[in-house]
């Protein structure tokens, strides 16, 4: 958590790379959920771009609440200094649908797993697997397993389709 978004994991087909690069990423602080994105649709638009992929699925692993906005993130100076600029939760919500849609438009498929941790989801994650016509699963307490069978039945659902 922070202010942005960094690739931990370039593309990869390493599941033990994958799984050490998630035990040890910093969870917690800020939700630059729009960047996060952003960064995943560039990485993914380069691979669909070599030819070495013939499709791209991008896993989001999130509790659909972004609370930094992606212009901060890329460094906007509006949203520094001593009055910050600070969006509202509906214009943070617009920037992650925004990014959603680019994502499908540039062939992107996104798989949204809710991590969101509450008696009911607020359902900000599933909308965002609407804005993308991606899929979406509810799993607040997901094990690894769980997360990697939702994971293995996107792809298999997005090869049928």
């Amino acid at each position: 958590g922070g202010d942005e978004a960094e690739v931990l994991l370039p593309q990869s087909r390493s599941i033990a790379m994958a799984r050490s690069r998630l035990d040890t990423m910093p969870c917690g602080g800020g939700s630059p959920l729009a960047h996060g994105l952003s960064l995943a649709a560039r990485v993914g638009i380069q691979q669909l771009s070599s030819g070495d992929v013939g499709r791209v699925m991008c896993v989001c692993l999130t509790d659909g609440r972004a609370n930094v906005s992606i212009r901060k993130s890329t460094g906007d100076p509006e949203f520094f200094g001593e009055e910050p600029l600070k969006l509202t939760n509906e214009e943070l919500e617009e920037e992650v649908n925004d990014m959603a849609g680019k994502m499908f438009g540039a062939g992107i498929s996104l798989l949204v797993i809710d991590t969101e941790n509450k008696f009911v989801s607020s359902g900000m994650a599933e909308k965002l697997a609407q804005k993308a016509c991606g899929k979406y699963y509810y799993l607040p307490n997901g094990t690894d397993q769980e997360i990697a069978a939702a994971t293995s039945q996107a792809l298999m659902d997005a090869q049928t389709q």
